[in-house]
């Protein structure tokens, strides 16, 4: 089975450079949505056993978009643990006024030290990765890891980039590190993360052990 995640289209909070997590929600852009249709349109012709959005807005606004053009018109079921990293009481606030500020670099640099209580509160990464690995084997399960169609997961930043990690085999103090395959480091923006409204596709036969078929594909944006 094939698990396709797409991330929510650029918001207002992305634009300001706020930590957009768990806790915080804001609206699409106009280039957010532009571009959740044109994922939307690329994935026209595939057909999904089962398409599942995080609860968040941003998110499901995206789904919205996606499965729009979508031939098969499929149903969105939202998945709670899809959610974001929950960045506490930092969520909503611009990356570059939380304080401790020197905290935040651990947060955004160093994954394997990074303590919420000496943040804003909310969840370690290794909380967090394990919340969101667990959603994925749950999706899977319910589809039928033989099922020959592929999964939908539209959700965050977060969520597409370490769980994806995660499933790989990166260990918690790496999912802030570069992406490297066969020798490629593989495109990334702001601290390490996949794009917005971008395509990661990962595979298994088993629901325990995961092969990457796609990494942060945004050609269809027209970038």
């Amino acid at each position: 089975m094939q698990i396709y995640f797409v991330r929510h289209g650029r918001t207002q909070f992305n634009l300001e450079h706020r930590f957009q997590g768990g806790r915080s929600d804001s609206p699409l852009l106009p280039d957010g949505i532009a571009g959740a249709q044109a994922a939307g349109r690329y994935l026209a012709a595939t057909q999904f056993a089962r398409v599942y959005s995080s609860p968040q807005q941003r998110a499901l606004d995206t789904a919205k978009y996606v499965v729009a053009e979508n031939q098969w018109q499929p149903t969105v079921t939202v998945e709670p643990g899809f959610q974001e990293f929950d960045f506490g009481s930092w969520d909503g606030q611009k990356e570059a006024e939380v304080r401790p500020r020197a905290y935040a670099q651990v947060l955004l640099n160093q994954p394997g030290d990074y303590d919420p209580k000496r943040a804003g509160g909310g969840e370690s990464y290794a909380t967090f990765v394990a919340r969101t690995t667990a959603a994925v084997r749950k999706v899977v399960a319910a589809a039928g890891v033989a099922n020959p169609l592929p999964v939908l997961v539209v959700a965050h930043g977060l969520v597409t980039t370490m769980t994806v990690k995660t499933l790989l085999g990166v260990p918690v103090a790496k999912l802030r590190a570069p992406m490297v395959v066969n020798g490629r480091t593989l495109k990334t923006v702001g601290n390490g993360i996949v794009d917005n409204d971008s395509l990661t596709v990962i595979e298994t036969d088993d629901n325990q052990n995961f092969t990457l078929k796609k990494w942060n594909d945004t050609h269809f944006l027209g970038d």
